[in-house]
């Protein structure tokens, strides 16, 4: 069944506001690896230092990109049961304060992973990992 259905990612603002944290880890990922191609990496090789710094950028603009927190919204109507089992096949669990997250060992766990689940009357929004949410988008559709 194919679902009428809209995806977008949140601002950078939003993130920040959604989780500053995951920024933050961004920012001092791309400063410790600043650090080490500008002055450890040119002590074993000898001008790999801008390839160095492309790639890094690159990499962590893409994994950047595709985590994102986005909201999905879901015009078509849904069964919750159907939507739970999704989730339950990537591994999401339920807490206790309304929120699905990801079962994964609690340092490697960011706010940006949960997923939220709202009513809004004739639709059904999901705030979530960009990545996650069109996965679930594709077995909803199948």
């Amino acid at each position: 069944m194919k679902f009428n259905y809209s995806i977008h990612r949140l601002n950078l603002k939003a993130q920040w506001q959604k989780d500053s944290f995951r920024v933050l880890f961004f920012v001092f990922t791309m400063m410790l690896f600043s650090v080490i191609i500008k002055w450890i990496l040119p002590l074993f090789s000898h001008g790999n230092v801008i390839g160095g710094f492309s790639g890094m950028i690159s990499g962590l603009l893409v994994n950047f990109w595709l985590t994102n927190i986005s909201e999905l919204t879901i015009k078509s109507p849904i069964y919750t049961d159907e939507l739970v089992t999704v989730l339950n096949k990537y591994k999401y669990r339920q807490t206790d304060h309304d929120y699905y997250e990801l079962q994964v060992a609690k340092l490697t766990r960011f706010q940006s992973q949960r997923i939220y689940i709202r009513n809004d009357g004739n639709s059904m929004i999901l705030e979530g990992p960009y990545n996650t949410l069109k996965k679930i988008i594709n077995q909803l559709n199948k």
